[in-house]
């Protein structure tokens, strides 16, 4: 059995918290653990603890919240104010980097702030930065992140000082990106222009390449999370209003597209790949979906109040 965490983002009468599950062979899911806590956005394991965000836990501020407990939910930590609001990814090693989509900025330790100006030119939603993920180089020197408001990845030291910066196209919003199984090359997702950017990587600095289109069919479709099968250097990318997850091969900077099949809901905002399934949040349907990744048919279905998160 496979044990993993899914994130509920909805208030803590209607459920909303952070599930421990375990992924059976036959791909049901068992419950095994609940933690009540109101509208968790994000969370990251490190180590034997989970690192938590809320969206806005306070009664006096928009700001949101962040917390750690061990894995089997004991042992909370005190409540920190991220800085920000609409805190949406963190990274933790040792230190811990969170971003705060509202806010543009990305914050080390709840403490040290930069922050990002400007603006892109797919209006309204690049109306300001707009950081949207955050994670750490292969040999943990540097911090990446997203912000899909300006459509660029910044490229930081631990300390949060900028080392360099490289753009996607204009107005494609970049929102999250994996790094290739080699650690030379970044596959980044965009959002508002449904596809895969693909950069060159080295020792703190990236160069484009190239991008590569998405195949959506409605016009109101967004792409969300993308994931790395590192044991067939296969690219997944899920896609909202599409409701679909897109498969591509990768080869260093050369991918190929492989297929395209259902989530099982509505706005997949995230997935992972565990074992011989992929678990997805739908987050307009209220419902998680475990797809078999061999036939790509969904096996198991549990219904969540706005589910977001899969973290394994």
């Amino acid at each position: 059995m496979k044990e993993f965490y899914l994130l509920s983002c909805a208030e803590i009468a209607d459920g909303g918290g952070v599930y421990k599950y375990g992924l059976m062979e036959t791909g049901k899911l068992k419950e095994i653990a609940y933690l009540p806590c109101p509208k968790p956005m994000y969370a990251a394991k490190s180590g034997e603890r989970l690192h938590i965000l809320l969206r806005s836990p306070y009664e006096t501020s928009d700001n949101s919240g962040y917390f750690s407990c061990k894995k089997d939910f004991t042992d909370c930590s005190d409540m920190q104010n991220t800085l920000g609001k609409c805190a949406c990814h963190l990274a933790v090693d040792n230190d811990a980097y969170l971003v705060n989509y509202l806010s543009g900025n990305i914050v080390k330790n709840c403490k040290k702030v930069a922050l990002h100006s400007g603006r892109g030119v797919n209006l309204p939603r690049q109306d300001m930065p707009h950081t949207h993920f955050v994670a750490f180089s292969p040999d943990k020197k540097y911090v990446l992140c997203c912000d899909l408001g300006l459509d660029t990845i910044f490229i930081y030291d631990r300390d949060l000082k900028e080392i360099s910066r490289v753009k996607v196209p204009d107005g494609y919003g970049v929102r999250h990106f994996v790094f290739s199984k080699c650690g030379k090359y970044i596959y980044a997702v965009n959002e508002l222009a449904p596809s895969i950017s693909v950069l060159a990587y080295s020792d703190g600095k990236a160069e484009y390449i190239s991008t590569t289109k998405l195949d959506c069919k409605n016009k109101n479709s967004t792409a969300a999370a993308i994931r790395l099968d590192e044991n067939k250097n296969r690219l997944y990318v899920s896609v909202r209003a599409e409701n679909e997850i897109f498969a591509y091969n990768a080869d260093n900077a050369d991918l190929l597209f492989y297929g395209r099949f259902p989530c099982g809901g509505a706005g997949p905002r995230d997935f992972d790949l565990l074992g011989d399934y992929i678990v997805c949040t739908n987050e307009n349907s209220d419902n998680v979906t475990v797809i078999e990744k061999n036939g790509y048919r969904v096996v198991y279905e549990l219904p969540m109040k706005t589910p977001l998160n899969v973290v394994r």
